[in-house]
């Protein structure tokens, strides 16, 4: 848990531990599922109102809030799919080894700060808090992929950062058709 915490706060260190570690695996899955909830339970805030007008209890209470919270996983799950395929062909592209196993794990930790986006996607927040919060999520998942790159391909910071933003700019434009 420290070292996760640790890699949230951009420590190098903890990335290299963190590779090292044996339960890296389970680490990423317990992320991803944690976000997966974090996202369905905004799913369900945004969209409180829809749900309640439900006549039937079981359908208002128990099976569309099931719903947007297996939707909410299976959206953190994609996420970190896609992320961690692209931060691989990133890297293979721009001559690293693509060890695609520990890029994808890793690249779970690096949606965490994607979350602080998750109020302005699902409107739960609007104006100038809500693009402030979403830019700072941004640039800290771009930061920790950069420490991503710098570990799993042992590329120098400068090849890590030009990487990332390569990366970053393909994700952006693809995310950008799905959302809105």
């Amino acid at each position: 848990m420290m070292t996760v915490t640790h890699m949230l706060l951009l420590r190098p260190p903890a990335y290299q531990e963190f590779i090292q570690t044996k339960n890296m695996l389970k680490w990423a899955r317990n992320l991803v599922l944690l976000l997966g909830l974090v996202y369905g339970g905004f799913g369900i805030i945004a969209n409180y109102g829809f749900i309640m007008e439900f006549e039937s209890a079981l359908l208002r209470n128990l099976l569309v809030p099931l719903l947007f919270i297996g939707f909410g996983i299976f959206t953190a799950w994609l996420t970190r799919l896609g992320l961690g395929l692209l931060l691989w062909a990133g890297a293979k592209g721009f001559g690293g080894p693509g060890k695609l196993s520990d890029v994808s794990r890793m690249g779970a930790v690096a949606l965490v700060p994607g979350v602080l986006a998750v109020p302005l996607l699902t409107n739960a927040l609007h104006g100038m808090p809500a693009y402030l919060l979403a830019g700072a999520g941004v640039v800290w998942m771009y930061l920790s992929c950069v420490h991503i790159l710098e570990v799993t391909q042992q590329f120098a910071k400068f090849h890590a950062a030009g990487t990332a933003a390569a990366v970053f700019i393909f994700f952006a434009s693809v995310f950008y058709m799905f959302m809105p």
